[in-house]
């Protein structure tokens, strides 16, 4: 809780009370209690208006009856955002064509790139450019393990586990399954056995034989400051504003892969209306605002004005200081929050482009109702977990674990899941 929520929330009511005549209490819950938290809120109905959650949550809480069905409140109390935010992110929160959440329109879409360390890229003249495939990197790789005696690819446990973006987990809650998110078909697969997965582990088991990945991969729980190269979820201007200082060297980027936009993107950050609440337009009314007024956005964004944060003479955002810890992606968009004095650019304009450009996987708007076979899944989901780390760091080689997984798999009703999945797939798409 911030040292100065009192006359922060002062400051906010006074506003929003003009504004749509509410006022606003708020409970701010550690991250390490959250969890918990949460679940006691919702499954013990204790009264609250709105509730930030993702797709984590957001399923098994409305099947719990949760939330309060938005779908026909939004053209009366949310105008503006209706028309920030493209219709197509709207579907990325619906439920059997219902929606119960309101997306915080931010980085919503995923967008893949590798990033360099520039230094290695200059030294080596690299074309980064023809580098975006893992087999077209061994030979690069090998070449930086001989002569830097270091591991070109250092990762944790969960290894290179971008190679399943391409696939939408259709709420499955597990990598293995999925619908490669440009099948227009809408063919329910077991990823492990695709080709283009299959050709990337076989790559990595490849790389790990040869010392280009950290022999310890399997059983670590975290990366390290500083890598040759690696793969992360973002836009290009972030090398500038993030990954080179996170990393403290300058870095290059390239995009790996088409922009997506999926159930699963756009999930990672939603607020709820309660069931029980009293004022359900009101509350939508609150988050157009917090969404769609920039003054507002940036009072929840920085802190209080005068304390935490100051405008300056031309119009951008000096912070006074560092202790504003609310986490700004949980609370509205990105792209009303007035740019600090210290950017040299407005790197959310490149991302709301990557947003509108996105392409919507063919399952956006299907969640798959897994009551059916729970049981099964949950079974497979744990088989997976426990081969996980050493086929994703190239420990095991796919081509005698893959088949050794999948016979587990199906004993423990991997058939039923797929067959299940594969109708309702069906149904959604009109078959």
């Amino acid at each position: 809780m911030p040292t100065n929520y009192d006359s922060w929330i002062s400051s906010v009511n006074a506003y929003i009370g003009e504004k749509i005549g509410v006022n606003l209490e708020m409970e701010v819950i550690p991250w390490g209690d959250w969890d918990n938290r949460r679940n006691i809120i919702v499954s013990t109905n204790e009264p609250y208006d709105i509730i930030f959650g993702n797709g984590n949550n957001y399923i098994a809480d409305i099947n719990l009856g949760a939330y309060t069905d938005i779908t026909d409140m939004l053209d009366a109390n949310m105008p503006g955002l209706l028309e920030l935010m493209p219709d197509k992110y709207w579907d990325g929160v619906r439920v059997k064509d219902r929606i119960y959440g309101v997306p915080t329109y931010k980085d919503s879409s995923i967008t893949n790139y590798a990033i360099w360390d520039k230094e290695l890229v200059d030294e080596y003249s690299l074309d980064i450019k023809s580098l975006t495939t893992l087999d077209s990197l061994t030979e690069t790789f090998e070449k930086l393990k001989a002569d830097k005696n270091d591991y070109p690819v250092y990762v944790k446990n969960d290894g290179l586990y971008y190679i399943f973006d391409v696939y939408d987990q259709i709420g499955a809650g597990t990598q293995i399954l999925g619908v490669r998110f440009d099948d227009k078909e809408g063919r329910v697969c077991f990823t492990l056995e695709e080709p283009d997965i299959m050709s990337q582990l076989k790559t990595i088991h490849e790389w790990n034989k040869k010392g280009i990945i950290n022999p310890d991969a399997a059983t670590l729980t975290e990366g390290r400051v500083y890598n040759m190269w690696r793969v992360a979820q973002g836009w290009e201007s972030a090398g500038v504003t993030s990954w080179g200082p996170q990393m403290g060297k300058d870095v290059v980027v390239q995009q790996i892969e088409k922009t997506i936009l999926s159930n699963e993107t756009v999930r990672g950050s939603l607020n709820m209306v309660s069931i029980n609440t009293k004022y359900p337009e009101k509350c939508l009314q609150l988050l157009d605002l917090v969404n769609c007024d920039t003054k507002l956005r940036d009072l929840f964004y920085f802190g209080e004005e005068g304390v935490n944060f100051e405008y300056t003479a031309d119009g951008k955002v000096h912070k006074i200081n560092n202790e504003w810890a609310l986490a700004g992606y949980t609370q509205g968009t990105f792209f009303t929050v007035t740019l600090e004095d210290t950017a040299e650019f407005n790197q959310w304009d490149e991302v709301k482009a990557l947003n509108e450009a996105a392409e919507s996987s063919v399952m956006l708007g299907f969640t798959f109702d897994t009551n059916p076979v729970s049981n099964q899944l949950a079974n497979c989901r744990e088989i997976w977990l426990r081969y996980k780390s050493e086929v994703m760091t190239g420990v095991q080689d796919p081509e005698v674990v893959v088949p050794k997984i999948k016979e587990e798999l199906m004993k423990a009703g991997w058939q039923d899941v797929m067959d299940e999945a594969q109708r309702q797939v069906d149904e959604f798409m009109g078959k």
